[in-house]
Protein backbone atom coordinates (compact mmCIF):
# COMPACT_ATOMS: atom_id res chain seq x y z
CA UNK A 1 0.00 0.00 0.00
CA UNK A 2 1.53 3.27 -1.06
CA UNK A 3 3.10 5.26 1.86
CA UNK A 4 2.17 8.59 0.41
CA UNK A 5 -1.31 10.66 1.30
CA UNK A 6 -3.56 10.47 -1.26
CA UNK A 7 -6.47 12.52 -1.93
CA UNK A 8 -9.43 10.13 -4.02
CA UNK A 9 -11.91 12.41 -5.88
CA UNK A 10 -15.13 10.71 -6.12
CA UNK A 11 -16.56 13.28 -7.33
CA UNK A 12 -14.83 13.35 -10.38
CA UNK A 13 -15.53 10.31 -11.48
CA UNK A 14 -18.19 9.48 -14.11
CA UNK A 15 -21.15 8.01 -12.94
CA UNK A 16 -22.21 4.53 -14.23
CA UNK A 17 -24.93 2.44 -13.59
CA UNK A 18 -25.72 -1.44 -13.75
CA UNK A 19 -29.01 -1.62 -11.87
CA UNK A 20 -32.35 0.37 -12.87
CA UNK A 21 -32.31 3.52 -10.03
CA UNK A 22 -28.95 2.72 -9.07
CA UNK A 23 -25.74 4.38 -9.79
CA UNK A 24 -22.06 4.69 -8.64
CA UNK A 25 -18.57 6.84 -9.01
CA UNK A 26 -16.07 5.18 -8.16
CA UNK A 27 -12.14 4.52 -7.98
CA UNK A 28 -9.95 1.51 -7.27
CA UNK A 29 -7.06 2.08 -5.78
CA UNK A 30 -4.11 -0.65 -5.10
CA UNK A 31 -6.39 -3.20 -4.51
CA UNK A 32 -9.18 -1.43 -3.04
CA UNK A 33 -12.54 -0.04 -4.20
CA UNK A 34 -13.54 3.45 -2.92
CA UNK A 35 -17.09 4.22 -3.90
CA UNK A 36 -20.37 6.41 -3.33
CA UNK A 37 -23.45 4.49 -4.16
CA UNK A 38 -27.30 6.18 -4.62
CA UNK A 39 -30.48 3.99 -4.72
CA UNK A 40 -33.04 6.05 -5.99
CA UNK A 41 -36.62 5.51 -3.66
CA UNK A 42 -37.65 1.86 -4.86
CA UNK A 43 -34.71 0.80 -6.15
CA UNK A 44 -33.60 -2.87 -5.67
CA UNK A 45 -30.22 -4.60 -7.16
CA UNK A 46 -30.88 -7.13 -10.09
CA UNK A 47 -28.71 -9.95 -8.63
CA UNK A 48 -26.88 -11.56 -5.97
CA UNK A 49 -23.69 -9.63 -5.19
CA UNK A 50 -20.37 -12.02 -3.97
CA UNK A 51 -18.38 -9.21 -3.25
CA UNK A 52 -17.34 -8.35 0.59
CA UNK A 53 -18.40 -4.48 1.51
CA UNK A 54 -17.41 -2.17 4.34
CA UNK A 55 -19.96 0.22 4.02
CA UNK A 56 -21.54 3.76 5.71
CA UNK A 57 -25.11 4.83 5.01
CA UNK A 58 -24.95 8.91 4.47
CA UNK A 59 -28.26 9.21 3.89
CA UNK A 60 -31.62 7.11 3.78
CA UNK A 61 -31.74 3.69 4.29
CA UNK A 62 -30.71 0.22 3.13
CA UNK A 63 -31.48 -3.25 2.87
CA UNK A 64 -29.94 -6.06 2.45
CA UNK A 65 -31.45 -9.02 1.62
CA UNK A 66 -29.81 -12.89 1.71
CA UNK A 67 -29.06 -15.59 -0.72
CA UNK A 68 -30.20 -18.29 1.70
CA UNK A 69 -33.41 -16.23 3.58
CA UNK A 70 -32.08 -15.35 6.48
CA UNK A 71 -33.32 -11.77 8.13
CA UNK A 72 -32.47 -8.68 6.34
CA UNK A 73 -29.98 -6.45 6.95
CA UNK A 74 -31.08 -2.57 7.69
CA UNK A 75 -28.97 0.26 8.18
CA UNK A 76 -30.46 3.82 8.51
CA UNK A 77 -28.64 7.16 8.09
CA UNK A 78 -25.37 7.15 10.22
CA UNK A 79 -24.63 3.39 10.42
CA UNK A 80 -21.49 1.70 9.38
CA UNK A 81 -21.76 -2.15 8.29
CA UNK A 82 -20.63 -5.41 7.42
CA UNK A 83 -21.11 -7.41 4.39
CA UNK A 84 -19.61 -11.20 3.74
CA UNK A 85 -18.91 -12.65 0.31
CA UNK A 86 -21.29 -15.52 1.22
CA UNK A 87 -24.65 -15.71 1.77
CA UNK A 88 -25.15 -13.66 -1.36
CA UNK A 89 -26.76 -10.26 -0.93
CA UNK A 90 -28.88 -7.66 -3.02
CA UNK A 91 -29.59 -4.23 -1.47
CA UNK A 92 -32.49 -2.32 -2.36
CA UNK A 93 -34.20 0.86 -0.84
CA UNK A 94 -37.57 1.17 0.43
CA UNK A 95 -37.56 4.39 1.15
CA UNK A 96 -39.77 7.88 -0.76
CA UNK A 97 -35.95 9.24 -0.88
CA UNK A 98 -32.82 8.19 -2.07
CA UNK A 99 -30.31 5.83 -0.66
CA UNK A 100 -26.51 7.51 -0.64
CA UNK A 101 -23.88 4.92 0.81
CA UNK A 102 -19.91 5.36 1.24
CA UNK A 103 -18.23 2.02 0.49
CA UNK A 104 -14.71 0.68 0.98
CA UNK A 105 -14.17 -2.54 -0.59
CA UNK A 106 -11.16 -5.02 -0.32
CA UNK A 107 -11.41 -6.98 -3.81
CA UNK A 108 -11.02 -10.39 -4.15
CA UNK A 109 -8.15 -11.47 -5.80
CA UNK A 110 -6.68 -7.62 -6.79
CA UNK A 111 -3.06 -7.17 -6.64
CA UNK A 112 -2.41 -4.70 -3.98
CA UNK A 113 0.97 -3.48 -5.39
CA UNK A 114 -0.48 -1.99 -8.47
CA UNK A 115 -2.85 0.78 -8.97
CA UNK A 116 -5.51 0.42 -10.83
CA UNK A 117 -7.83 3.33 -11.22
CA UNK A 118 -11.23 2.57 -12.76
CA UNK A 119 -13.36 5.79 -13.65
Amino acid sequence: MSSEPLSIPLVNQETASHDAGVTERQMVIEGIRWAIVEYRAGATRSGWCSTPHSGFVVSGSIRYDFEDDREPLIAGAGHAFLLSAQPGHRGSNATSGTTRLFLIDALPGANAEQANLVP
